[in-house]
């Protein structure tokens, strides 16, 4: 598909998943007519001389991007949404237990959802537990997707975990209280109250995609799977947060390092982000080890819309019929 965008007149740069957004704006003077895959899904914005950064006048379709609501978005002739997303509207069909936890690591105690589907409240299932729960519940709507795909049987049942942090860099990116924290804090809050068969499944996209597969890496005799979505596998504890273009893929060193460990991967990102390489390079060094690993590629971005899409993979991959 060829994409030929005309800048507003107050527009200084363009700002897009080709660009990573905030690393490389491309100014308009030099922006001019580019390829994308007929199959793509392509957000992108207009930045002015304040910076301020603002949704394309001329492009009629919806903002879908529950992040940035200036990101527009551009779609190929040949793109269509996974056919197990779930439109706004449609309520989970089983139940949900909203849950207090106490803890000794943060501030103040944690609250989370843990959703059973329709009638299967007292069985002993798979529990998987999602990192960004908040989104993945509202923004994702997997419930509904896992409601969906049970009843056309695609997937086995499973309780689903929804974790939500309060400072989210700062929980997710290294940090080893945090994983205690949901070992010996959440997971026995949970599981006295579901029943779960032991078989685990750490799940999180981006930062949250880091943070699980640290969690099942550490936790192996806990946890057997892990899906992560465009996971931040370029990330090292001592790069800029702020900016995080650059850094030492610190967790596939770690990999390479401390060997194998008897756990499933399911690594899928966007062809177009910055996080593909360190993506690739994460299932090259597990394939060596023996692992077995699923890696997925979708001509998208960083955003929830490639997530959603993706669910359906996911949940094949962690609940086999």
């Amino acid at each position: 598909m060829r994409a030929d965008l005309s800048p507003p007149p107050w527009a200084t740069h363009l700002l897009s998943d080709l660009t990573d957004w905030r690393k490389a704006p491309l100014p308009v003077a030099e922006l001019k007519p580019f390829d994308l895959p007929d199959d793509a899904y392509f957000e992108y914005a207009w930045q002015d001389a304040a910076g301020e950064k603002h949704p394309d006048p001329d492009n009629a379709n919806p903002l879908l991007n529950p992040w940035w609501k200036f990101a527009s978005h551009l779609t190929g002739p040949a793109y269509r949404p996974d056919k197990w997303v779930v439109g706004e509207g449609v309520r989970p069909q089983g139940r949900v237990l909203r849950l207090r936890v106490p803890t000794r690591h943060f501030g103040a105690d944690r609250q989370l959802l843990v959703y059973t589907p329709a009638g299967m409240g007292e069985s002993k299932l798979p529990a998987i537990y999602f990192q960004d729960g908040k989104a993945y519940y509202g923004w994702g709507r997997v419930c509904q997707t896992l409601d969906r795909m049970i009843a056309a049987g695609e997937v086995g049942a499973a309780h689903l975990v929804f974790l939500t942090p309060s400072q989210r860099t700062v929980e997710y990116a290294f940090n080893d209280d945090y994983l205690a924290h949901v070992v010996d804090e959440v997971l026995p809050a949970v599981e006295a109250r579901v029943q779960c068969n032991g078989r685990r499944t750490a799940w999180g996209a981006s930062l949250g995609g880091l943070c699980s597969a640290h969690l099942a890496w550490a936790h192996p005799d806990l946890f057997q799977q892990v899906v992560s979505q465009s996971g931040a596998f370029l990330f090292s504890p001592d790069m800029d947060f702020e900016f995080p273009f650059a850094g030492n893929e610190s967790f596939r060193r770690q990999v390479e390092s401390d060997g194998a460990r008897p756990l499933r991967w399911h690594l899928d990102c966007g062809r177009l982000e910055w996080l593909t390489a360190s993506n690739a390079r994460l299932a090259d060094a597990l394939n060596r080890q023996g692992a077995e690993v699923n890696h997925l590629t979708r001509s998208a971005g960083h955003n929830w819309v490639n997530w959603r899409n993706g669910l359906s993979d996911g949940l094949r991959f962690a609940l086999p019929r």
